[in-house]
């Protein structure tokens, strides 16, 4: 094989490494980016319904706190609580985008923790109507209350759970990345080794025979000393080689 063949063999194989990480890095960013940027999108999307819930749901206890000191003839404005759709909603949204199990049995314990809140709250127009403060308020914080606070629990839960989530999906993002480095890392280490082999063949295999050369040559010229250069390879500097020999024989019979 020729020197310059040897030479673009080389650049060719150092070449290859770089293309060959560079395609493997892309395909590891892109597997990574498909497979866990869907799933913390639908993380946020959940932290953002499930803060949407606690909100509603504090808001409707709030809203019949503030009615508790009214008198016994006045009017219990439970009409907003009761025609407030928007836990349902939020509810049956979360239900599209629930991936593990436990996000879909806290989920459930959601919908159960809401029905019984429900349910205690249908008593709050009857207590109104036939009770002072003191009942009311006996009412609230024996009855109502404990029933809010276990849906309350429950919602920050999930809350919880899925910020725990988002955490370790993002963890997973940041180790996908520095595992797609690696290819790169592992190209450009091998390609700096390459090109110190290259580097070495050069020296011995072109930058070595032409000392000699030229140092054979040197001493023909200043000694009338035979030209005896040997070159263990088979490239063009053979060529050359001989060639020299011929002119240096040449030269001695002069």
């Amino acid at each position: 094989m020729g020197i310059s063949n040897k030479i673009n063999l080389g650049f060719l194989v150092v070449g290859f490494v770089l293309v060959l990480a560079s395609l493997v890095s892309i395909f590891e960013i892109g597997r990574i980016r498909r497979s866990v940027g869907d799933v913390i999108s639908v993380n946020v999307e959940n932290i953002n319904i499930s803060s949407q819930l606690l909100e509603v749901t504090d808001q409707n206890v709030f809203a019949l706190l503030s009615q508790i000191g009214i008198t016994p003839d006045s009017l219990l404005e439970l009409k907003s609580i009761y025609d407030d759709t928007r836990f349902n909603r939020y509810l049956e949204a979360t239900g599209t985008t629930l991936a593990t199990q436990q996000e879909i049995a806290l989920t459930d314990s959601i919908m159960f923790a809401y029905a019984a809140y429900m349910q205690i709250l249908n008593e709050a127009k009857s207590v109104w109507q036939e009770n002072q403060y003191v009942q009311r308020r006996e009412w609230y914080t024996n009855r109502l209350y404990p029933t809010y606070s276990r849906l309350r629990k429950y919602v920050q839960d999930l809350i919880s759970l899925e910020q725990e989530l988002l955490h370790q999906n993002t963890q997973l993002i940041q180790d996908g990345f520095y595992r797609s480095l690696m290819p790169g890392v592992i190209a450009v280490a091998s390609s700096i080794l390459l090109l110190f082999l290259l580097s070495y063949f050069i020296r011995i295999y072109l930058i070595l025979p032409l000392r000699q050369i030229r140092l054979g040559v040197k001493n023909t010229l200043l000694f009338k000393t035979k030209y005896q250069v040997k070159l263990p390879s088979d490239d063009e500097l053979v060529d050359l080689n001989e060639s020299i020999t011929k002119l240096c024989d040449e030269h001695n019979k002069l």
